[in-house]
């Protein structure tokens, strides 16, 4: 079979303007057409022409060439463009890797770099490069070394009419570094292009050739971490190289912006290197990483970070194409500013005066400022300088910005959606009692224990979540806190917990009466001897009240300390008086506190009523009469005293003192007295009124 037709290379973009749209159309159909036939030739067919096909390598050439650098758009826009871009594609992958031997025009780096620019994000293309590289390592390799070399004179003799050419190259190979890691690791291989790199740094101050360069050792030194085979040593011996060549850590540093403050404060290395050496971690790769971390730190002042910046999307709420506003509309104080410069550049138009207040802040002496000095903006310069207000005509109505509209239809509300909160999901215990899920006490009051053994239907369940409770256990935990155990205590720890509070507080008060009818009954028992524990009486009472010796000791030495204690026992031990009945508490009794006759009487009252024991007549309120008395020494009456008469009769030794204390301030104290005898007779009645 003969060979294919030619296919005619790309014209270069002056030709192509003089080209017409319609011829255009047909030379990108012709171009279909033949990439088409050679790409479904069958495998022999293919493998026949295919190394002598040059028109076909030097069609990729100039398509990718021009599309990548130039940008043509008769290579861009349109579905048959898309067409024509697919089946370059495509008859590069089969040259590459179906062809016996690809021609070597397909494997510089130029081309392969003007590919990846024309294919941003393609996985297909990342594929195709890295079947390309396994397939032909060495003569990409060597077409790399090339440009390396020839990159790196350039940038060390490049002056600024070299500057544009040599960035474009820069961008290139970065790009197919980005693409293909492989490419990236043969650039970094070597010291010469790092150093020539910041040594150019250095050399321009250009910022957009600061970037390109930043850009390609960045790509580079990254592709050390990519791949099936990362290089951490390469990497860490080309920042070292670099922290040299900054001089960091030397008396003679310089605080200037260098290649590596640049590149560690504009770019993400040190995070990515920080993440490799998270799980590969190596202790010189740390000391550089905290090295560098500082460095970072101390140039933050001359970098900013590189972003990407996000494309604004067009609301429609932009101004209008009359961005000015009316003169009528406009504020009093406004207008006064525009005559204010208008005074000394009567030239200048009141729009223009406008826009330049706009930019300005309302500030007519900064605006002053620029005129004379001549330093407006360029974008204001370029502007009209007479450009007026706009008018409005007095014959065209007003735009109301609120026109009449008819009532639009009455649209039905939706439902009305319920409220929902984090509590709808609660139980409330109303609902549970009418459900019958909430019990009070025992679900089941007629079964025993003897039937919850029996019952055999929840064996599995209850034995899977003893044997999950029994994972859980640590037996590693700290020990129980024995220290107020009953053993240990003495008994004064209640250890039972099913009672509650009113029973225990019940049983503590019978405790305590217990206790204290001993104590006023026999005192000597709660003694702090051996002889007195060893007593049956002490040991009744032990038994009685489940206490020890030391806790009845105890209690007994407590109540001696405390009076009120004392005296609220002894009131509890009056009112707990057991009834004829025994059957419950009775009211206790309160003595008279009229005179009674020691001796029995003839109305039938015994003198044991008396305030005083028997065989103590003497002691009786009043004399031989009855009742308080008036006093005085009427008819030999002994009157309101305590004592016999005042001949001494049968009282006690001690009535004349008490009569003489009694009278020694009779006259400033006397209601006094009496109110505090009054207050004693309550205190004996139990704290109750008589």
């Amino acid at each position: 079979m003969a060979n294919w037709p030619s296919l005619a290379p790309v014209p270069p973009p002056a030709v192509q303007s003089a080209i017409p749209p319609q011829e255009w159309e047909l030379y990108i159909d012709a171009w279909i057409l033949l990439l088409t036939l050679r790409i479904e030739a069958s495998d022999a067919e293919f493998t026949e022409h295919a190394s002598t096909d040059d028109s076909a390598v030097t069609f990729l050439t100039s398509f990718y060439d021009q599309l990548a650098s130039t940008g043509t758009p008769g290579l861009h826009m349109g579905p048959r463009a898309r067409t024509l871009r697919k089946l370059c594609f495509l008859l590069t992958r089969r040259l590459l890797l179906d062809a016996p031997t690809s021609p070597p025009d397909l494997l510089g780096w130029k081309y392969l770099g003007n590919m990846c620019s024309c294919y941003p994000s393609s996985s297909a293309l990342k594929k195709l490069l890295s079947e390309a590289w396994d397939k032909y390592e060495e003569t990409i390799s060597s077409s790399l070394e090339k440009a390396k070399t020839t990159m790196t004179k350039q940038l060390s003799m490049s002056g600024p009419a070299q500057a544009p050419k040599i960035i474009s190259d820069i961008r290139l190979l970065t790009i197919l570094g980005s693409v293909l890691p492989a490419c990236g690791q043969a650039l970094m291989a070597g010291s010469d292009f790092l150093d020539t790199c910041g040594e150019a740094y250095q050399a321009h101050k250009r910022d957009d050739f600061r970037k390109v360069l930043v850009a390609i050792v960045y790509v580079g030194l990254t592709s050390l971490l990519k791949g099936p085979k990362p290089n951490l040593s390469l990497l860490l011996d080309q920042l070292f190289s670099l922290k040299a060549s900054a001089g960091i850590n030397t008396p003679t540093t310089k605080k200037e912006p260098t290649l590596l403050s640049d590149l560690i404060c504009s770019s993400d290395l040190l995070v990515r290197l920080d993440r490799y050496l998270i799980s590969h971690p190596q202790k010189r790769g740390q000391d550089l990483l905290s090295s560098l971390r500082v460095h970072q730190t101390e140039s933050n002042v001359f970098h900013h970070r590189y972003q990407k910046q996000k494309k604004r999307l067009d609301k429609g709420k932009a101004r209008a194409a009359t961005d000015l506003p009316q003169a009528e509309d406009m504020h009093i104080h406004r207008m006064s500013l525009v005559t204010q410069i208008q005074d000394l550049f009567p030239d200048l138009g009141s729009g223009y005066i406008v826009r330049l207040l706009d930019v300005y802040d309302d500030n007519p002496e900064t605006v002053i400022a620029h005129l004379l000095d001549d330093s407006i903006p360029p974008e204001l310069r370029d502007l009209d300088k007479s450009e007026r207000l706009p008018t409005i005509n007095a014959t065209t109505p007003k735009h109301d910005p609120f026109p009449p509209r008819p009532t639009p239809p009455e649209i039905p509300s939706p439902p009305i959606q319920p409220r929902k909160n984090v509590f709808d999901k609660d139980v409330d215990l109303a609902d549970l009692a009418e459900t019958d899920k909430l019990h009070f006490g025992r679900a089941n009051a007629d079964q025993t224990a003897d039937d919850i053994l029996a019952d055999r239907s929840k064996h599995a369940a209850n034995k899977a979540a003893i044997m999950s409770a029994l994972a859980t256990f640590d037996s590693d935990d700290d020990e129980r806190d024995d220290t107020y155990d009953v053993a240990d205590v003495g008994g004064t720890v209640d250890a039972t917990t099913t009672d509650t509070d009113a029973d225990a507080k019940q049983k503590a008060d019978e405790l305590d009466l217990t206790l204290f009818r001993t104590y006023k009954a026999t005192p000597a028992l709660f003694a702090r001897d051996s002889a007195t524990r060893r007593s049956q009486a002490r040991a009744s009472l032990k038994r009685e009240t489940g206490m020890t010796d030391e806790a009845i000791e105890g209690w007994a030495v407590m109540l001696a300390r405390d009076s009120k204690r004392l005296a609220k026992l002894e009131d509890r031990l009056s009112l707990s008086v057991v009834g004829p009945g025994g059957t419950g508490l009775t009211q206790p009794e309160i003595k008279p506190t009229a005179y009674r006759r020691p001796g029995p009487r003839g109305d039938g009252e015994s003198g044991s009523e008396t305030d005083e024991p028997a065989g103590s007549g003497s002691r009786g309120r009043g004399g031989p009469g009855r009742g308080r008395g008036r006093g005085g020494r009427r008819g030999g009456g002994a009157g309101r005293g305590r004592g016999g008469n005042a001949g001494g009769g049968s009282g006690d030794g001690n009535t004349t003192a008490q009569r003489q204390r009694k009278e020694e301030n009779k006259a400033s104290r006397a209601n006094h007295n009496r109110r505090q005898q009054r207050a004693r007779k309550v205190a004996r009645a139990g704290g109750m009124m008589g």
